[in-house]
């Protein structure tokens, strides 16, 4: 049996969710049973529940009218809609940002291009290359100052790419390709054309969503398994 510390319960319980989600281990359409949680880790049922909605609010969940709490159900059209509106929000962000960039943010995103660059060149594994363009992305929206658009921007696009459909997505690009998406971004941000830096930034979801909603392919209206959730082994 799962044990955790009484003050984290339901952040624990949404942790592992996540795990499970990431790994592929709970799927789209997979059901997150409340009360086979609750006896999973020994706890009532009431931080679980909490936990299910703070995962629902996130987009990792959903309410399903069989199935009760379930992992998202992707559609081609719902996996287009969430990066156009990334693409929006962050390309908004980023029009503002190059109005005023400072010569620091500018240091920190040419050293953060450099970095790639070299990643390519020593062959850096995959989660060096995501965790450089995860922070290029946070960078240019750290200078919005609007924490709505901060917020939405990298929440609707990062529960596909971060969890959803992260085996899919790891694979999407090679590292040159990843180097070079985000090249594109920074120089249109050096040029500070207002239409270039939309362009790029807008065009950088775009041909995410395409790549992904090419493998998304909707689960059947069964429920699968018992529904029962999937805890670490001891």
């Amino acid at each position: 049996m799962q044990q955790f510390s009484k003050q984290t319960y339901s952040d624990q319980v949404a942790q592992l969710i996540r795990q499970r989600i990431r790994s592929g281990r709970l799927r789209g359409g997979d059901c997150v049973g409340e009360a086979a949680l609750a006896g999973e880790c020994g706890i009532s049922r009431a931080p679980v529940r909490e936990a299910l909605y703070q995962l629902e609010a996130e987009g990792l969940l959903m309410s399903h009218p069989k199935r009760g709490k379930c992992v998202t159900i992707l559609t081609p059209d719902g996996i287009r809609n969430s990066y156009e509106l990334s693409g929006l929000l962050e390309s908004a962000a980023a029009v503002n940002a190059a109005k005023g960039l400072s010569a620091e943010v500018h240091g920190k995103l040419a050293a953060l291009v450099g970095r790639m660059r070299e990643a390519v060149r020593a062959g850096g594994a995959f989660e060096e290359h995501a965790s450089l363009g995860t922070e290029f992305h946070e960078t240019i929206l750290s200078l919005s100052d609007n924490p709505l658009i901060r917020s939405l921007a990298s929440r609707s696009s990062r529960v596909i790419s971060k969890f959803l459909m992260y085996e899919r997505w790891r694979t999407l690009y090679t590292p040159e390709e990843l180097y070079d998406r985000h090249n594109r971004i920074y120089e249109a941000l050096c040029s500070g054309e207002r239409r270039r830096i939309e362009n790029a930034v807008r065009e950088h979801y775009a041909e995410s969503a395409e790549r992904l909603a090419r493998y998304c392919v909707p689960p059947d209206d069964k429920p699968r398994g018992t529904g029962k959730a999937h805890f670490p082994e001891e």
